[in-house]
């Protein structure tokens, strides 16, 4: 495999697949009878991949050649879909435990580049978001279990323990954003309304009994302050740098960037919990244009905008009462 296109299909389809943060030529000594030189040569494109290579790290990684061969190659964009409930998924493979992705996210931010940089823009409450507040992370895997029928009668909201692969997935976006110096972040002026709606439908549907929505209510409020807090200093417990945004239009998605020493990434979020992530050069820079231009339509409330922050948690904080 040595035509160019071709062969930077099959290096960014490569780190796609593998763990973020991981490096893909250590990756592939443990895939390849190679040694790193000869890996890294290889990726250079100075000695191309032979077939038996290529078969042996599609078969690692799980990368299908029909696909890889059969696109337009100078028109591909390559993507990877992350399910957030798939046991195989990159996501969550390789890591032992929870207390394990705690001592990464803290490696990562002994080794966090000042220069690095990420763009969030959120249309729901991200998973991340809700790790201290047990209440919501259930309802989170409560939805996504009703959502998915797997279970019939539906398992009740009192009945679902808390789901590994969800905080993996939690835990993996504070890892990604460990490793960054400046984040900006603009919000949909409905993201706590959607959640409050989400509840109100579940307990209206009687999938919800009332201790249970006072529950969600206790920790929505709770996570209310806590985006206060941060919004107010714009540091994060991560000591991240955070700019705060409040979106004056409402947008279909949460769209995120980030460009680091590492190489730039972005994701779009589908499906609730699922997103596509992609390393192409192109489609960062579409993601990345679409965050910087909501900005435009934003105001600013990190250590600035004070009415506007106040309005807006205020009436964050009414919305959620009303559940």
């Amino acid at each position: 495999m040595k035509e160019e296109p071709l062969l930077k299909c099959f290096i960014e389809t490569m780190r796609l697949k593998i763990n973020p943060g991981e490096n893909l030529a250590v990756h592939l000594t443990g895939v390849l009878p190679l040694g790193k030189e000869a890996i890294y040569r290889r990726l250079r494109g100075e000695v191309p991949f032979t077939f038996g290579e290529v078969a042996l790290i599609a078969g690692n990684l799980g990368i299908s050649l029909d696909e890889l061969l059969g696109v337009k190659l100078m028109a591909s964009i390559p993507f990877y879909f992350s399910r957030s409930n798939d046991d195989d998924a990159p996501l969550t493979r390789g890591y032992g435990s929870v207390r394990e992705m705690r001592g990464l996210i803290d490696e990562a931010r002994e080794d966090r580049d000042p220069e690095s940089r990420a763009g969030v823009a959120l249309n729901t409450l991200p998973v991340a978001l809700m790790m201290k507040h047990a209440g919501l992370l259930r309802f989170r895997a409560f939805k996504l279990l009703y959502q998915e029928g797997k279970d019939d009668p539906p398992v009740a909201y009192g009945e679902v323990t808390s789901d590994e692969r969800l905080l993996h997935y939690g835990l993996e976006t504070y890892l990604s954003f460990a490793r960054v110096g400046h984040v900006c972040v603009v919000i949909d002026r409905m993201i706590f309304a959607y959640m409050v709606n989400d509840v109100r439908s579940f307990a209206l549907a009687g999938l919800l009994t009332g201790e249970e929505v006072a529950l969600i209510k206790s920790d929505l409020l709770a996570l209310v302050d806590e985006l206060e807090r941060i919004t107010a200093t714009g540091r994060n417990e991560m000591g991240n740098t955070l700019e705060f945004y409040l979106s004056d239009v409402n947008f279909e998605s949460t769209y995120t960037y980030i460009s680091s020493r590492g190489g730039k990434w972005c994701s779009i979020a589908i499906f609730s919990t699922n997103s596509l992530y992609s390393l192409h050069a192109n489609m960062f820079e579409a993601v990345k244009e679409w965050v910087d231009s909501l900005k435009q339509l934003s105001c600013l409330i990190t250590k600035a905008g004070e009415v506007y922050r106040w309005q807006f948690f205020k009436r964050q904080r009414e919305l959620v009462g009303e559940l």
